[in-house]
């Protein structure tokens, strides 16, 4: 009698123990999948071509990072990438309560302090921007993309000399940041320090040989202080670089290449080639805005086709 029920108190804690040890196996499995898809997410939004991504690449991301939330929604990070893709696709004020999520979960989620600043500067709340990238400057290992942050604000905000001092404090903590010395030299192109402008080009070139949108900006610079030949050499490097998805969908630099080109064409009264290149231009979409005659001194290329290549 003692042996069965010795036997049955064997069998009954054995089962305890498998059932026990599976239910731990199950915790870990889902504590560990929801990790895997989060690195996948994370993977997408931290390989983005000039800090872009494609629709297909961001919704790929959102698809990952939801799946690690159901399965884990305690972890700050999870919010945090997942507002980082709504930023991708353009819809800030989607992204505002998943980074307002994140710090709920954890204070000291700096990038999420980050992700609070670019969403609202990018819905023109500029000065609360700034306090979000202010109270994101605490964390010093990501202080150099801060002073980028804010001197994308500064510039939007229309303070240049503090977006241009912003890029410099970037610039100073890594010396190699080429995205800081590309949108310095656009402050500067902007305020027709051209010549400021072009050693700042130069740098982001020699930093990354294939940035297309530094290419095209040198080649404006010089074609403003009259290097016509220099600034078709820039424009014409730039249609010939191709980039993928993610960076197509984000900046269309090519139409206006070609819209630049015609212009230096044309300021050398060099008329067959300029009607040739403010044709590729429409071709390729571009699209005028009467500003920018008062902003560049850039005129409609459909007008001047009907004024000088209807022969």
């Amino acid at each position: 009698m003692n042996k069965r029920i010795n036997l049955l108190l064997f069998i009954f804690l054995f089962i305890s123990i498998v059932i026990g040890c599976g239910t731990l196996k199950n915790k870990y499995t889902a504590s560990e999948n929801a990790e895997n898809y989060y690195k996948k997410a994370y993977d997408i939004i931290d390989n983005a071509t000039h800090n872009s991504l494609s629709d297909s690449l961001s919704s790929q991301a959102l698809k990952y990072i939801d799946k690690a939330i159901s399965l884990n929604s305690n972890k700050s990070k999870y919010y945090r990438v997942k507002g980082s893709a709504y930023i991708h696709r353009r819809e800030y004020e989607t992204a505002i309560p998943y980074f307002e999520k994140a710090i709920e979960i954890d204070s000291n989620n700096s990038l999420a302090w980050m992700g609070l600043g670019i969403s609202h500067e990018n819905i023109s709340k500029f000065e609360i921007a700034e306090k979000y990238y202010q109270k994101a400057l605490d964390d010093i290992d990501l202080s150099r993309t801060i002073y980028f942050n804010l001197g994308l604000l500064y510039s939007k905000w229309g303070k240049s000399d503090l977006s241009i001092k912003s890029y410099t404090n970037a610039i100073k903590i890594y010396p190699k940041y080429r995205g800081a010395y590309l949108n310095r030299g656009k402050v500067k192109l902007g305020l027709k320090k051209y010549a400021e402008a072009i050693i700042d080009f130069n740098m982001a070139i020699k930093l990354d040989p294939t940035d297309k949108v530094s290419y095209n900006n040198r080649g404006l610079a010089q074609h403003y202080l009259n290097q016509f030949n220099e600034a078709i050499q820039d424009f014409k490097k730039a249609l010939e670089i191709n980039l993928d998805n993610s960076f197509n969908e984000n900046f269309d630099t090519n139409k206006y290449a070609y819209n630049n080109i015609a212009n230096s064409y044309y300021a050398m009264n060099d008329i067959k080639n300029a009607c040739i290149y403010w044709n590729k231009a429409i071709e390729s979409g571009y699209k005028y805005q009467v500003e920018w005659k008062e902003e560049y001194n850039i005129e409609d290329p459909i007008e001047l086709i009907k004024k000088h290549c209807s022969g």
